[in-house]
């Protein structure tokens, strides 16, 4: 155990620094260390984390004004590294994420990094094509990831009383007696470790944060790990149509996402259900021939001239805060809730989250009042789960449809069936790919029960192509006397479409 106690008798944001004893949240059995209050960096608002949700929300709470607050909060993003990060994923923020960005004030983030406007979705498989746009006056953004991460770092930093501070969180310490958090031990790198004290401390530190089940207790969910994202950067690609991000459904592969960067550069991503031991060898031959001849070139010079990398992505269904977590902390952004990457969801949930958020945390009179922290919490949870949920539902279910590869037969049958009456249902008229696109774009359309009325209807409508229109290789449609094996091949499509939606459903409601 660790203890702390103080011998100064002074006061920080209403803590008393007499004899307080607290525990380590990341092991027990520990030696004793005895901590001096007094000389502690004291804050109002600990982030531990400096992404995407970490500074936005540091910036929103520094220039969002309350009445009942007293004095201006001081707030310190922690965060390990402040180098710019170099990866391969969220790149790519829809119009939704645009719009919360905007709400916070944040959208000149965007313009200063000259990002890519889309304007949706070109969806191929095999002869097939869609094009699906985003409703009119929303775009989405593309741009480096790391270039974005630093220009909402520029933001928080230049924001009033924040100070955005490059260390490595190692525990959280809270009061023996009250066991809320007050503590945030952290080591820069070649010194020696140091404490921060805060009213409240929010983590925002990724998926890997390895405190989660000591901040929430006995969790529903543990991440579970869907597959990996293999990425690399292209040069002088020309896109089927330009200005639209291109996804490409393959057989027994992918899906493959290709969009444009910023400085004539495009992203490829390549879903992957398990890492091959040579992935250079795996896209030449099982995804490169299936892809358009037009694209070829510039992929296989890539191929041959730079690094294929590769990203873990995992799934995570939210847990309600406020209740059973340890007090004076909690969760935020994919510490809390992951989903799947495809429709690239991520950093529009967590600037929604930061939106809503800040709004709700702009109206505490003390942000040591746990009581009233966790009365936020709560309403956060209800807020966030009109978009939250559409969108993680969506991203899990068409993850489900569009990557599905290696599956049983029975099952593959059935993804078949849903992607060709996917295609020609969306096919048929621009209209018909309004609400999917709206929904994709996340925070135009903030509907789970619409996104479950949509996916009924398509299953509805794959069932009725599969009894009315020629299957592949075959020249008429289906015969009467074939309808008893079409029904199985039916029902096989309910029930698959009840697997994949049907858990993530049950875990968002």
């Amino acid at each position: 155990m660790i203890t702390e106690s103080a011998l100064s008798q002074s006061t920080v944001f209403g803590y008393q620094t007499v004899q307080l004893a607290s525990n380590d949240l990341q092991s027990s059995g520990s030696p004793v260390i005895i901590v001096h209050l007094a000389v502690l960096s004291s804050y109002n608002v600990l982030i531990v984390g400096a992404g995407v949700a970490g500074p936005a929300l540091a910036h929103a709470l520094a220039t969002k004004t309350s009445d009942k607050c007293r004095a201006p909060l001081r707030i310190a993003p922690l965060e390990r590294s402040l180098s710019k990060p170099d990866r391969i994923v969220a790149e790519l923020l829809q119009p939704g994420g645009v719009t919360a960005l905007k709400q916070l004030g944040l959208e000149s983030c965007l313009e200063d990094l000259g990002s890519v406007s889309l304007l949706g979705y070109h969806i191929l498989r095999g002869e097939q094509g869609i094009c699906a746009s985003f409703p009119e006056g929303h775009d989405a953004r593309a741009f480096e990831h790391g270039a974005f991460i630093m220009a909402l770092r520029d933001r928080a930093q230049r924001a009033p009383n924040v100070d955005v501070i490059e260390t490595t969180v190692i525990s959280l310490i809270e009061n023996e007696d009250t066991h809320r958090v007050i503590v945030v031990h952290a080591s820069k790198a070649g010194g020696q470790p140091e404490s921060y004290f805060a009213d409240l401390v929010i983590v925002a530190n990724g998926s890997l944060f390895k405190f989660r089940t000591a901040v929430l207790g006995s969790m529903p969910y543990e991440p579970v790990q869907r597959g990996y994202l293999a990425g690399l950067i292209l040069k002088d690609l020309k896109l089927p149509v330009s200005q639209y991000a291109t996804m490409i459904v393959l057989e027994r592969a992918g899906p493959v996402v290709l969009f444009e960067l910023p400085d004539n550069e495009y992203r490829m991503l390549v879903e992957l259900k398990e890492s091959p031991p040579d992935l250079k060898e795996y896209i030449l031959r099982d995804i490169v021939p299936q892809l358009p001849s037009s694209i070829r070139a510039p992929i296989l010079n890539a191929l041959e001239t730079s690094r294929v990398r590769r990203a873990p992505h995992y799934y995570l269904p939210p847990t309600k805060q406020g209740e059973r977590n340890k007090a004076g902390v909690f969760l935020l952004g994919d510490s809390s809730n992951m989903r799947h990457p495809l429709t690239a969801g991520g950093m529009t949930v967590a600037l929604n989250d930061v939106v809503i958020l800040s709004d709700l945390l702009a109206h505490i009179e003390s942000f040591g009042n746990w009581d009233e922290i966790s009365a936020v919490l709560r309403k956060w949870h209800h807020m966030r789960k009109p978009l939250a949920s559409t969108i993680n539902i969506m991203s899990m279910s068409w993850a489900g449809i569009f990557s599905a590869h290696d599956t049983l037969m029975i099952v593959g049958e059935a993804f078949d069936i849903m992607q060709e009456g996917t295609f020609r249902f969306y096919g048929k008229d621009v209209k018909y790919s309004h609400e999917p696109m709206s929904l994709l774009a996340a925070g135009i359309l903030k509907s789970p029960s619409l996104l479950v009325r949509n996916s009924i209807t398509m299953v509805v409508f794959s069932i009725w192509v599969l009894f009315t229109h020629p299957r592949p290789g075959n020249k008429y449609a289906p015969r009467f006397y074939e309808y008893p094996l079409l029904l199985i091949k039916a029902l096989n499509v309910i029930w698959t479409i009840g697997v994949v939606m049907g858990p993530v459903m049950w875990a968002e409601m």
